[in-house]
């Protein structure tokens, strides 16, 4: 079986927030014998510092700075190339996609860090934007300014909703478990009449005992449907659990990472946050904004990197 993970990607701009990435990156790399491209993408008009932190502007000052990051990378025995695009770009996250097709990379690994702007929530960071591309499954790290990124990982939390295209994640999220040696958690989130889609919540009014039945089947199934992915995960060598949850699929998720312990959320998504994610349409920018855990965003789309585990 091919490895999930061969090459990993890591943009860079030169703060010490997105440093932490390429570590994280190098981590896996070692774990899982992959090799690392380190880039930088030249933006148009590059500010000096992003919250308040150094920030790439040239491609002199770029080549020095991935090579001596690249030397001390390679110290560790890993395989690691570096690349600057010079051609000043409009869109970042098209060029990261760009990128990540042409050096064939299975993962891109970065980190998010600063507030959530108004931007973001109507077109999704730029984690989510490279995501949306369908090229590459992306592992976006959140980082805190008083403290480093804890890795290895200590477990994987997936969400599932039942549909073929958003089980994509569990193999990447397989391989993550892997490399870290942690267990994984599989969650899915059945919706009660109160969280349900419009005109739902009439049945449940007038039919309360048929919406309860209906209510119980679903649970029953996402039961026997989890079972068999734990199943599977459990013959590769996997520690793994699972739940059903009932409500709403943000607020049960965001619940259960924090109960479990969790510190990787694996997400399925289609990419353009606030109008076309799966499940609620914005669920994977509301646990973005609401939790502090890494994700790893997994185009829904075969282009990106995923499929049983």
């Amino acid at each position: 079986m091919r490895p999930v993970f061969q090459h990993l990607l890591v943009p860079l701009d030169g703060s010490a927030a997105a440093e932490q990435a390429a570590w994280v990156a190098a981590g896996i790399a070692e774990r899982a014998s992959a090799r690392m491209t380190l880039l930088h993408v030249i933006e148009q008009a590059p500010p000096s510092r992003v919250h308040d932190q150094r920030h790439l502007r040239g491609g002199p000052e770029a080549q020095q700075y991935l090579g001596n990051l690249a030397d001390r990378i390679r110290a560790k025995g890993l395989d690691v190339a570096c690349h600057v695009h010079l051609t000043p770009t409009r869109s970042t996250a098209e060029g990261l996609g760009f990128h990540a097709e042409e050096c064939g990379a299975d993962l891109v690994v970065m980190c998010a860090h600063g507030p959530v702007r108004l931007r973001d929530r109507l077109v999704g960071n730029l984690g989510q934007q490279l995501a949306g591309l369908g090229c590459v499954s992306v592992l976006l790290l959140r980082i805190a300014e008083d403290r480093e990124i804890a890795f290895p990982f200590r477990k994987v939390l997936v969400a599932l909703d039942g549909q073929p295209e958003h089980e994509r994640g569990l193999a990447p999220a397989a391989a993550l478990a892997t490399a870290c040696q942690a267990p994984m958690h599989l969650i899915t989130v059945v919706s009660t009449s109160s969280s349900a889609p419009m005109g739902q919540p009439a049945t449940s009014m007038y039919m309360p005992g048929t919406t309860e039945q209906i209510l119980r089947l679903r649970e029953r199934q996402a039961e026997v449907y989890l079972a068999s992915h734990l199943a599977r995960l459990r013959e590769r060598g996997i520690a793994a659990s699972a739940e059903v949850a009932t409500g709403d699929p943000a607020d049960m998720i965001a619940k259960a990472v924090n109960t479990c312990g969790a510190d990787v959320v694996v997400l399925t998504t289609h990419g353009k946050a606030g109008t076309e994610a799966f499940w609620s349409r914005s669920l994977p920018p509301k646990l973005l904004r609401r939790l502090d855990a890494a994700f790893l965003l997994v185009p829904a789309e075969a282009g990106g990197s995923g499929g049983s585990p």
